[in-house]
């Protein structure tokens, strides 16, 4: 009895030590593991870069007028927050304005390529940019790389557009900052397209972003293009919506218009952009003229750099006012 009394207090003991020592040992691991990630996210650590940023950045508030409200957009950036719409891929539905018929001087159809949403992607706007394509090209307003992006495509004689955030049918969709909707009293509409056209000061023509329920509204259209025929500019319907009176309207009122005939690159990838290139040229050749929409992706770029012989061989490549009439 005595020895087996006295042995436990001894190893009572040692099971204390054992745990202190162990919980010692967890401390000294975690200080460790604390001291090593802070030293890799401090020194080592390269960062991310995103080529699309968020929307409001900072900064880019300052160059916003005071009276418009720039709201987040719920991770739509990826896409550059571009409206659904139906069927996007078809051609526009024939119109009560006929287009007369063109075709370059050795016969072939005209073709003029406008990429959308310039201005968030700094380094794909370049790209396409500095491609030997007389491409167009149609700038959101206030954005991050707008002014920079803009210089270089007026360097190099392209055709530059605004971008004209309209409201869509969907309100879960948000245009971004500088959007018109169809509840703007004349006076407002007015003043937020005047400083849209500040924020993009060497706009010859616009076209919609997004618009789905804007240019479906006749009201609202008119008094739309109301200003947009005492800037002399043109309009360009993206057609996000087979209803959008916009090019009708334009040509009713005297104010020289286009339509959209192809989406290009929907579905971000070079085999299948490729594919839409194909269309816009077999309706070109069908039509006498074609206009593609695309976006600065980094495989729309891939894409049109390894088209371009096809895109001068079948078509003559032209800017977009060559179109409108």
């Amino acid at each position: 009895m005595p020895r087996a009394s006295s042995k436990k207090p001894a190893r009572k003991g040692a099971r204390k030590k054992t745990a202190r020592r162990l919980g010692l040992f967890c401390l000294f691991l975690f200080v460790a593991a604390t001291l090593a990630a802070g030293f890799y996210f401090m020194f080592l650590y390269p960062g991310q870069q995103h080529e699309t940023p968020l929307p409001l950045l900072s900064g880019q508030s300052k160059n916003m007028p005071k009276h418009q409200k720039a709201e987040p957009l719920s991770g739509q950036t990826a896409r550059l927050y571009e409206e659904p719409t139906l069927p996007r891929q078809a051609p526009p539905a024939a119109t009560r304005h006929k287009k007369p018929e063109q075709k370059s001087l050795q016969g072939k159809p005209l073709v003029a390529i406008v990429i959308d949403d310039m201005g968030y992607r700094q380094n794909t706007g370049k790209a396409l940019v500095a491609l030997d394509l007389p491409l167009s090209f149609s700038f959101l307003p206030f954005t991050p790389f707008s002014v920079e992006l803009q210089k270089e495509a007026r360097a190099r004689g392209r055709d530059i557009l605004l971008h004209l955030p309209l409201e869509p049918m969907d309100p879960k969709w948000n245009p971004g900052p500088g959007a018109l909707t169809t509840a703007m009293d004349p006076e407002t509409m007015k003043t937020v397209f005047h400083d849209d056209l500040q924020a993009v000061p060497n706009a010859i023509g616009i076209n919609n972003h997004m618009g789905s329920r804007f240019t479906a509204n006749p009201q609202a259209m008119r008094t739309l293009l109301a200003l947009v025929r005492t800037r002399n500019l043109f309009f360009l319907d993206s057609v996000t919506i087979s209803q959008s009176v916009a090019y009708d309207l334009a040509r009713e009122m005297g104010i020289k218009a286009e339509r959209r005939t192809v989406f290009l690159d929907n579905d971000q990838s070079p085999d299948k952009i490729r594919a839409q290139l194909d269309l816009l040229l077999r309706l070109a050749g069908e039509h006498g003229q074609a206009v593609g929409i695309g976006h600065p992706y980094p495989a729309t770029v891939e894409a049109l750099r390894g088209y371009q012989a096809q895109l001068r061989t079948r078509a003559e490549m032209v800017p977009i006012h060559r179109l409108v009439h």
